[in-house]
């Protein structure tokens, strides 16, 4: 239970510290005293967001502080990665007048995100803005799921969703490129196809334009190289024949003079050059023979080439990797078949799963909702309504694909209310008044409430639109609930706060210029006296005397309660 708040310079709240008890406790004040501050302060500890507007305008920082009595140990924040703490949990926020703020829990930093799942361990806040909730039928399934403990089939559910959601979206990534592939495959096989026939070789353009040369020219290369091979080599007179006779008159002298040696030997080096040079030459000639027809066909292969490497923009010795590059593609495109193929097959599976989930879920809600219609015509009887129907309408779709799901399943439901004996049940929204939606969200409150273990229940005002006997009935529903856990309430019905065995006075005064909420815990007299004040009148009239009445009733409901079996 929230044991302690402690609030200082929070709006027009200056310094403020409250101690709270088990069961409930009852918030009074005027309209616009600052009741409504410190639920908006509960909110901080709870991970609302912090608005800069709240700091009071001549500080630089609002501190807002909770001490809670943890309902089992330390596990809760535990699970949190947060530091434990014997005597509780203590929970503290600044906020900065900068925009700047920060957040403890039991001394250690966190943040605003952990509170916000520290939280939900806690505290429900119910206001005014449920009943706006409520008219609207898409938040029905709450409701009912809440009342099933239908929790861990929702999670099941949204985690089967977000999976066949993924899976869609890649499966129509997929198709989106296979619509591309198609146009680009066509391309790519015609290339394909194209750069096949040509057959490139890497290195081919330059033996074909050597070659071409070679066939330009292949008269004068024979005619050339059999004149060099007679004039070096076959005439008589031939160098060659020529060196080699000086060759041997040299070596001849060399006997005598040995200075001629050398020169003898660089002759036999050249006639063997000269030699090997004719030789050379008279190979050439023998292959140097004019093809026209050849000529021809390297024109062509390389006009072809030149064609191809303009086409693709590379040179025309790269062309046998174009080809590579075009092959290694066309294979990524079948495997991209192949992709496509198994994710069909595992949105398939998702899509499966899915529906098994929704229909366990659509199952699982059928039975909750005729529970729940009979649960709530007994809360309802309980708070004045005596005879009227609420029923849950659920309606399901037949899931065909991914569409037909959502994250809370296939199903949509709808409360129906009939609140006079008689009368067609018919959409909430459509026929409750202020009054019967405040016992309705009560009566809902109190049946999910008893289905968590969420031990502090807030109600903001939820007695709007109500007096009389169903105040009454409506204020011992509040002390069937305050049997279990702690509830905080702020109420202008004197019936409810007659009830409460705290009971809190919010007023706002004016200091030194500046306007000061202030909450002060109420004693007996001063309880008589702010309830004489709910019923319009003082402590001296007869409002005084029936402020009494109240209490003493407050007190034997309160007994009654503790006396039932199991409370």
């Amino acid at each position: 239970m929230l044991r302690e708040l402690r609030i200082r310079n929070f709006a027009i709240i200056d310094d403020l510290r409250l101690h709270f008890g088990a069961g409930l406790n009852v918030i009074t004040g005027e309209t616009g005293a600052g009741k409504s501050i410190l639920l908006r302060a509960l909110g901080l500890l709870c991970g609302d967001r912090a608005n800069t507007d709240l700091v009071r305008g001549d500080t630089n920082e609002a501190i807002v502080e909770g001490v809670f009595d943890l309902p089992s140990g330390p596990a809760v924040i535990n699970d949190l990665g947060l530091d434990d703490d014997d005597d509780g949990l203590i929970v503290r926020r600044h906020i900065g007048a900068s925009g700047k703020g920060r957040v403890y829990v039991n001394g250690s930093a966190a943040t605003a995100s952990m509170l916000r799942d520290l939280g939900a361990h806690l505290v429900n806040i119910y206001g005014q803005h449920d009943q706006a909730l409520l008219l609207r039928a898409g938040n029905h399934l709450d409701y009912l799921d809440d009342y099933g403990h239908l929790g861990e089939h929702r999670e099941a559910m949204q985690r089967a969703f977000v999976d066949l959601r993924a899976a869609q979206k890649h499966q129509l990534e997929l198709d989106e490129r296979a619509r591309h592939l198609a146009e680009r495959r066509e391309l790519l096989e015609f290339q394909r196809n194209e750069l096949r026939n040509l057959a490139p070789v890497s290195g081919e353009e330059s033996q074909l334009r050597a070659e071409r040369e070679r066939l330009r020219h292949a008269e004068r290369i024979a005619r050339v190289c059999n004149d060099g091979e007679t004039t070096l080599y076959a005439d008589n007179g031939a160098m060659v024949t020529r060196l080699a006779k000086l060759r041997d008159e040299v070596e001849s002298l060399a006997v005598a003079v040995p200075d001629l040696k050398s020169p003898a030997d660089l002759i036999e080096q050249g006639r063997l050059h000269l030699e090997e040079a004719a030789l050379q030459m008279r190979a050439i000639a023998s292959h140097s023979t004019a093809d026209p027809e050849r000529l021809e066909q390297v024109e062509e292969r390389l006009a072809m080439l030149a064609r191809f490497a303009k086409k693709f923009s590379v040179p025309s010795d790269d062309l046998a990797d174009v080809l590579a590059r075009i092959e290694t593609e066309l294979l990524e495109v079948e495997g991209h078949d192949e992709s496509r193929s198994r994710a069909a097959a595992v949105l398939a599976d998702c899509l499966a799963i899915a529906q098994r989930c929704a229909d366990i879920l659509s199952t699982e809600r059928r039975a909750a909702a005729k529970r729940l219609g009979s649960a709530m015509a007994n809360e309802l009887a309980d708070l004045g309504m005596d005879g009227g129907v609420f029923e849950v309408a659920q309606e399901t779709s037949t899931v065909r694909d991914v569409e037909d799901l959502g994250m809370t399943g296939a199903d949509r439901i709808e409360f129906f209310l009939s609140a006079n004996r008689g009368e067609p049940a018919q959409p909430l929204a459509r026929v409750a008044s202020g009054g019967e939606l405040s016992r309705i969200l009560l009566a809902l409150k109190a049946l999910t409430a008893a289905s968590t273990e969420t031990p502090i229940l807030i109600f903001d005002e939820v007695d709007a639109g109500i007096g009389g006997t169903v105040a009454e009935a409506v204020a011992t529903k509040l002390r069937t609930l305050a049997d279990t856990r702690q509830i905080l309430c702020i109420t202008h019905l004197p019936q409810i706060a007659a009830g409460a065995d705290q009971h809190f006075a919010v007023e706002k005064r004016e200091i030194g210029g500046r306007t000061i909420s202030e909450t002060r815990a109420l004693a007996e007299e001063d309880r008589v006296a702010e309830l004489s004040r709910m019923l319009g009148g003082s402590a001296s009239t007869e409002a005084a005397r029936y402020a009494r009445e109240l209490i003493a009733q407050g007190k034997r409901t309160g007994r009654r309660a503790q006396q039932r079996p199991g409370a």
